[in-house]
Order: structure tokens, then sequence, then C-alpha cells
């Protein structure tokens, strides 16, 4: 059993630190704006449409920019570019925060600030799958992707709760003034980095490094078939958050049941970074994908009329187990996947992940009115379930272990490839 001083080390190394702490902060703000946002909009228009509107307008930016993300996130050194996409969304914010305060609700403003920020996060998200490896010694890798894991789920408890007291105290405007100071901080810290040069990649054409990143992606048939998976976890899930609302409002006790659900999941995610942290698994895809069918709980009984209690346990453990899963996929692409290609396998990763999303939240609704709410959800828990058990039938998900770094090096005789025997170079 590993003592505490060893789960906490990865924060004795100051690079970490300093990545660590910086991102802390920027996911507390994260999470203050999304709360802050939502509440000034409802308020000033009560539009369900305009919120959705700004938020659309972030998440189409992100993903519309993730691929030409990754590419710079392999060609510049990633700090610095994390720094500069830091900056732009500490300034977006911070425009956004005046105009609440000044009493200006202007959604086609607030939406292109949105998208502003959301086109820097696509460069900041394949970034910073690259950097944490570089800021810790290979050994403290799988607990340093815990501890990034904690940071986050943890602001999902502290977030909401600031934004709350805020926005009710001085107004939303002053709770995204705060988002943009925590972005501030973490922008100085990640330039007090000194981090030994990453092999960077050429500066080839962009097409032919998009194709690079492709194509190394596809050598292994270990992560292409997990991010299969991913995808249909992710379009099952939207069944969860478009129908669930409506059956716990209207069956399971109103707003406060769904609220109950909602808080069960946030503890959950909480608790399976904390397991994250004390995970020593020699085959971490294999406990990765056993954390995610937990998935199918929710659904499944929330189809079957369980009661909201119930039901919040069962979310808390499928957010629980994606915020356990998270860590170790990150350390097996870390270790298996060369430094100087990372980002542009992450950005398609990222892309991949959440393609089904958009349309798993717009045909949910209509799916249930044709079949039922029931058929629906234990469609989408059949998905969940499936997807991720079924991956866990190829050997070489289940053989991948953790990367041979803290091996004695070999002579140059036996040098092996960089990529270990266990990831056969198939075309996916």
């Amino acid at each position: 059993m590993s003592s505490v001083r060893d789960l906490w080390a990865p924060l004795r190394d100051h690079r970490f630190l300093l990545l660590w702490s910086g991102q802390a902060l920027s996911h507390v703000g994260d999470a203050v704006t999304s709360v802050a946002l939502a509440l000034a909009i409802v308020t000033a228009t009560g539009s369900a449409t305009d919120l959705g509107v700004v938020l659309a307008a972030q998440s189409v930016a992100t993903v519309a920019l993730m691929l030409p993300g990754g590419v710079w996130a392999d060609r510049l050194p990633r700090h610095r570019l994390m720094l500069s996409t830091d900056v732009v969304r500490g300034l977006t914010h911070a425009v956004m925060g005046i105009e609440l305060i000044t009493g200006t609700v202007n959604i086609v403003h607030l939406a292109a600030l949105a998208a502003l920020s959301g086109a820097a996060s696509a460069f900041f998200l394949p970034a910073s799958t690259g950097l944490v490896p570089a800021t810790v010694a290979p050994e403290h890798l799988p607990r340093a992707n815990a501890l990034m894991a904690i940071a986050q789920r943890g602001s999902m408890l502290l977030g909401p709760g600031i934004a709350t007291a805020v926005a009710l105290t001085a107004g939303p405007g002053w709770a995204l003034l705060l988002d943009a100071a925590t972005f501030a901080i973490s922008a100085v810290l990640l330039g007090r980095l000194r981090l030994a040069p990453i092999p960077a990649a050429p500066h080839e054409r962009f097409a032919a490094q998009l194709a690079e990143g492709w194509s190394e992606l596809r050598r292994h048939r270990w992560y292409w078939t997990n991010l299969i998976g991913h995808a249909l976890w992710n379009l099952g899930r939207c069944a969860l958050v478009t129908i669930g609302p409506v059956i716990a409002v209207g069956s399971l006790g109103g707003e406060l049941a769904w609220g109950t659900i909602v808080q069960g999941g946030t503890i959950g995610a909480l608790c399976g970074a904390l397991l994250a942290l004390r995970s020593r698994s020699r085959r971490p895809l294999v406990a990765a994908n056993l954390a995610l069918a937990l998935g199918a709980l929710p659904l499944a009984l929330l189809a079957a009329g369980a009661s909201a209690p119930v039901v919040a346990v069962a979310y808390g453990m499928m957010t629980g187990g994606l915020a356990f899963m998270a860590p170790l996929w990150e350390t097996a692409v870390q270790e298996h996947i060369p430094a100087e290609a990372i980002s542009r396998v992450s950005a398609y990763d990222w892309m991949l992940s959440l393609g089904l999303m958009p349309f798993g939240m717009a045909l949910a609704g209509p799916l249930a009115t044709v079949v039922g709410t029931g058929a629906t959800l234990y469609g989408a828990a059949a998905v969940i379930a499936v997807s991720c058990l079924g991956v866990l039938l190829l050997p070489d998900v289940r053989s991948l272990g953790r990367s041979p770094v803290d091996a004695p090096a070999p002579s140059p005789a036996d040098a092996p490839d960089r990529h270990p025997v266990t990831e056969p170079v198939e075309p996916r």
C-alpha cells in the first residue's frame, strides 16, 4: 500500500506544482463561469435559447479548431501556447464580466466572446495532454494525471457554490471577472515553468502533419477501438442529461430530485478521481473500461422507475467511473504515443470522443417520444455497457500495461522500436 507521501509525490516537483496550481484555479474559475453565465442570461432574457446560442458558439469553435490546435501544440513549446490561450480566455471572460456589470446583455457579443474563448480552448487542450509528462518523473506520471483529475473534479464542488454566492451578492459579472483572474494567475504560473526541450514536429505542410497524426493514431488498435467506445459512451450519456431532468421533475419529486441526482454525480466524480490516485493497475485499460461500464447503471435504474436517491448513487458511480478512467487513459496515451506527435493525436481523440454528442442531444428527446422513455434509456444503457465491455475482447487492449520507461536502457543492438510490443502496428 502506498504511503500518503507517495500519493502526493508529484507535487514535490516544482514544475508540476506550478502546472497543477494554475490548472486547479482555472478549473474552479470555469465552474464559476458556467453557473454565473447561465444565471446572467436567463435572468436578463428569460430565454433558454439565448443561453444555448452562447454555449453552442463556444462548443462549435472548440471542435472546429481542435485539429489546428493539435498541430500547433506539436510545433510550439506547449506551456507557452497554453499561457497564450490563458491570456486570451482571461481577456474574453473579463470583457463578458464588464458587459454584465454595466447591465449590457447582448447575446451576439456574448456568443462572439464565447466562441473566441472556445477557440483558445481548442489550442489549450491538446497542448495540456503533452505537457504533464514533461513536468514529472516517469514513475510519478499516473499519480500526476490523477491529481490533475482531482483538481478538475474538485472544482465541480467548489465552483457552483462560489458562483451562486458571488452572483447573489455582487452580481454574475463579478463572478466572470473572478474567472478572468484565475486565468491570469494560471498564465503567470505557466510563465515560470522551465522545461527541457521536447522534440518538436518538423514544420512540414499543415495537411501533412495532420496526416501524420492520423497515421500515428491508426498504428495502435488499442487506441482507436477505445475511442469508439468513448464516443458511444458519450452518446449513451446524452439520454441521461436530456431525458433524465424531465423524468426527475415530472415523476421523482420535482427540481429537488434532479438536483439530488446531479449532486450525487458531483460527489461521485471527486471520489473516482481520488481512487485513481491510489490505483496501481497493471492493466489500466481493463480497469478503465470496467469503470466506464458503470455508466449504464443510472440509465437502467431511471428506466426502471427507481427513486431519486437511488439514481443519485448510480449517477455518482457513473461519474466516478469516468473520473477514475480519465487519468488511466491519459497515462496510457502519454506513455505510448511519441511526445512529438501526442498533441495531434490528442486532438483527434477529443474530436472522435465527443463527435456523436450533438446528435445524441438532438435525437434523444424525439426518440423517446417515438419508442418511449423506458426503451430509450434501456437502449442507451446497453450502448454504454456493450461498448465498454466489448472492447475488452481485444487482446491488445487487455494486455496493454505500463510503458517500460523505468526499465534499464537496453543496449543499442537490443533496442526496441519506440512503441512497446503490446501495441501492434495495425491499421484501424
